[in-house]
């Protein structure tokens, strides 16, 4: 994954976790045998060394194409108690956001493409949870209950409430928004 190009693709297969695969057993090819592939000992570790870089750097770009798809999804868990609220006579916390540019257009496009289609919209299993929620909501409250729960170990709780929630997956990381009262002086 380049950063030069102009258009990002991130929607995509992350393809990038198969080089560093095969980056990763040549380094250890050339670090446990490097006779297997006619180097002497003296060169083999540095040739390992090459692609072990090499494997940890497109393993993080392939984490980073996966990190942004699993966020189409579902955003991370964001919880705060009231102690970690920031207070300021001058400004109002939102919460945590990011300044929209062009490239979180380009993204929200993106998305809309049919070809994408696999990557926004919920998996199989959400939906089939979705769906036992409400038949099991009188008969067997328990499960319905236990499928609503929002907790981490639940892999198919509920997305939160509100809106386009495609909208709000669009950066990749995240600061705190605040709000300047205009009618204070600073």
């Amino acid at each position: 994954m380049s950063n030069r190009h102009v258009m990002e693709a991130l929607l995509r297969p992350a393809v990038e976790l198969n080089t560093a695969i095969v980056a990763g057993g040549a380094a250890v090819v050339c670090a446990v045998a490097p006779w297997s592939v006619a180097l002497a000992p003296e060169v083999s570790y540095v040739t390992a060394g090459s692609f072990a870089v090499l494997s940890a750097i497109r393993a993080r770009q392939g984490m980073q194409v996966i990190r942004y798809r699993r966020n189409l999804r579902r955003l991370p868990r964001y919880v705060m108690t009231n102690d970690q609220i920031p207070v300021s006579r001058q400004r109002l916390f939102l919460g945590k956001g990011f300044r929209w540019q062009q490239k979180h257009t380009q993204r929200l496009m993106d998305t809309r493409r049919p070809e994408v289609e696999k990557y926004v919209q919920p998996s199989r299993a959400y939906q089939f949870a979705r769906r036992l929620e409400l038949q099991t909501e009188y008969s067997m409250p328990w499960l319905s209950q236990l499928l609503r729960k929002d907790s981490p170990f639940n892999p198919v709780r509920p997305l939160a409430a509100g809106g386009r929630q495609i909208r709000r997956f669009m950066a990749l990381s995240r600061t705190n928004s605040m709000f300047r009262w205009p009618w204070v002086n600073v």
